[in-house]
């Protein structure tokens, strides 16, 4: 999920970009909501708005971002509320409104199910597709010029972690949290073991050549021959 988060908090921004890269998402966080669409590098699945208070401002705010960005998922956090200001905040748009404190890891999973929810019918939201591979969370598939790829879940998390950077740097600090799903990470060379297997099972298969590259002591990204790249 592309997640733009909009919070002047340094320390509230951070908390929240970190949760949102060990749920594996894309995220980006900008300290107000001014200008936004000039300020994101990508067009958002939903956005995290954090406002002081819930008044006419923040109504406002809300319609902006859902007549600027087409079925946008917008999620409000604020920290005052009068008791029927939610109500309002709703009507305008907005899928929920959480009042601090929160629980960061609740408030990303909040969107996480309101962005599956709005998905269009059909939708293999988590599905990724460059060239002749796809890989798709939800139903456990992983398949390379037609076939199925016989990736472990462990390596199919890492190369579909890497997918959905593409074509930039996938961090080690994310495919370690995303791929094993566990606050206990592993090293990175029992990663960079994980990375070896998944490239010769690419090269087995067959079809397009993929290359994942190493970036040291920052990541792996994965490129395309230049014939694929305008494709994908």
């Amino acid at each position: 999920m592309r997640l733009a988060i909009v919070e002047a908090d340094p320390a509230a921004a951070d908390l929240l970009m970190f949760v949102a890269q060990r749920r594996g998402h894309q995220p980006v966080c900008v300290p107000h909501v001014e200008r936004l669409a000039e300020r994101l590098p990508f067009e958002p699945t939903c956005i995290l708005l954090s406002l002081p208070e819930l008044d006419a401002g923040a109504i406002e705010a809300i319609q902006l971002l859902k007549e600027t960005f087409t079925g946008i998922t917008v999620l409000l956090i604020v920290e005052r509320a009068a008791p029927m200001a939610p109500i309002s905040a709703l009507k305008a748009g907005a899928q929920d409104v959480v009042t601090s404190p929160y629980n960061p890891f609740e408030v990303v999973y909040r969107a996480e199910t309101w962005a599956a929810a709005r998905s269009a019918p059909g939708t293999a939201s988590s599905a990724i597709r460059l060239a002749d591979l796809e890989i798709d969370l939800d139903l456990f598939v992983a398949t390379k010029a037609g076939k199925s790829l016989p990736l472990t879940k462990l390596e199919r998390r890492l190369l579909y972690c890497i997918g959905q950077h593409y074509p930039n740097v996938a961090p080690i600090e994310r495919l370690l949290s995303f791929g094993w799903e566990s606050l206990d990470e592993p090293d990175a060379a029992l990663l960079k073991t994980h990375i070896s297997h998944i490239r010769k099972k690419l090269r087995d298969a067959g079809g397009v050549l993929f290359e994942i590259i190493s970036q040291q002591t920052v990541g792996y990204s994965l490129a395309l021959p230049e014939s694929e790249r305008k494709a994908s």
